[in-house]
């Protein structure tokens, strides 16, 4: 809503206070661009110079400011607003869902409720105490966060359930046959109506990280694929100078030119509500990307270890090399870590983290066997290494 309100009124600036889905100890902040886009990373990276290099300068003269009451505004309804009149534009609700929304204690709090009431849905907001400490979970929409919430879909007649983050740029969601849908699964079922409805025509950009359901997506309807490194940042410009119309990242969900160059995880659960009413329930949606691309399944691993960028960097050719035991290698890519695809469809990334002292396998596969298999020796692999 912050980056849409201030590209959308003028202003220059915006400045977000968030740990995003991180933890409660943490905090931090989004500088957002005129264009509602995150700052580049040079950007970034000058402004941690400038405060490294000048600390003390600029705590003395932030101590020294004078304090007064901002003038506050509430961008709420416009935005809202906004939100519908794009969805029903689209898409036209057509079945009255029984839909129970989790904001997970944070900010998405009578935002994503309120514009699927709009709708026409049937609304029950669960977890909605505005609480610093989250409930005691991390406000991350990962199964282990919202056990609770996927009980209560599966266990009393609701359609749909919807998850977010503590900033509510991520989502997740729960159907009643399936259960939990990762946002892998809510970006397909997305992704596929808004091709096929002829709303992504250019491209559409993916993480490397991201499901290569994408990928099939795509190519049934002529549809080009711009693969990036992992941080939705590496999306924006195609976004913005019109290469793509979507972008879209496993982590964390979609963003959309016409909207902002940046993830908003109510304006994909709207679609995806809308997208589900026109379906009947959104067990049919699922099962329909299934039947048209195949059953993937995926998995992300993390292995303790310092300095992995620098590991996996310093044995990039052999690691590639081990890995063609695992079958026939169709590509190798190195924008961020080391990725292997296979020629049965299979693929495997391993990469540093940028913040924590771990290495990241992420794994797809069309069986949960070949899964199992890639993921063991991959993790072994990098085990033997180190």
């Amino acid at each position: 809503m912050i980056a849409w309100f201030s590209s959308r009124f003028g202003f220059d600036l915006a400045i977000q206070i968030t740990a995003s889905h991180n933890p409660p100890m943490y905090n931090g902040f989004k500088v957002i661009t005129s264009k509602g886009s995150p700052v580049p990373d040079e950007d970034t990276s000058e402004m941690e110079r400038l405060y490294d290099q000048e600390r003390r300068d600029i705590d003395r003269s932030v101590s020294s400011i004078r304090v007064t009451k901002p003038q506050l505004i509430d961008p709420s309804s416009h935005y809202m607003d906004h939100v519908i009149g794009d969805v029903l534009g689209m898409f036209k609700p057509r079945s009255r869902l029984r839909v129970i929304v989790d904001p997970l204690f944070g900010t998405a709090i009578n935002y994503t409720s309120k514009v699927l009431r709009e709708l026409g849905m049937d609304v029950v907001e669960f977890h909605n105490d505005y609480d610093p400490g989250f409930g005691g979970r991390n406000p991350n929409p990962e199964p282990e966060n919202i056990r609770d919430t996927v009980q209560e879909v599966m266990s009393k007649g609701y359609d749909i359930g919807i998850a977010h983050d503590c900033d509510a740029d991520r989502i997740a969601a729960i159907d009643p046959s399936h259960g939990y849908l990762s946002p892998n699964n809510v970006i397909t079922i997305v992704l596929e109506h808004l091709v096929r409805g002829g709303f992504v025509k250019r491209g559409v950009v993916r993480s490397v990280s991201t499901t290569h359901i994408v990928d099939l997506i795509a190519s049934k309807y002529g549809v080009r694929v711009y693969e990036v490194p992992v941080g939705f940042k590496h999306s924006v410009k195609y976004l913005i100078n019109g290469d793509a119309e979507a972008a879209d990242e496993e982590s964390s969900g979609l963003a959309y030119s016409w909207h902002v160059p940046d993830k908003d995880g109510t304006y994909t659960a709207a679609l995806l509500t809308a997208i589900a009413s026109e379906h009947g329930n959104l067990v049919d949606a699922f099962d329909g990307i299934i039947r048209g691309y195949g059953r993937s399944f995926y998995r992300r691993v993390d292995v303790p270890f310092n300095n992995g960028k620098e590991f996996v960097s310093r044995n990039r050719e052999v690691i590639i090399d081990r890995l063609h035991e695992l079958g026939s290698v169709r590509q190798v890519i190195t924008i961020d870590g080391v990725k292997v695809v296979f020629n049965d469809g299979s693929w495997v990334l391993i990469r540093g983290s940028g913040t924590e002292p771990i290495i990241r396998i992420y794994a797809e596969a069309f069986s949960e066997g070949r899964l199992r298999q890639v993921i063991d020796y991959t993790v072994s692999l990098i085990k033997s290494l180190g």
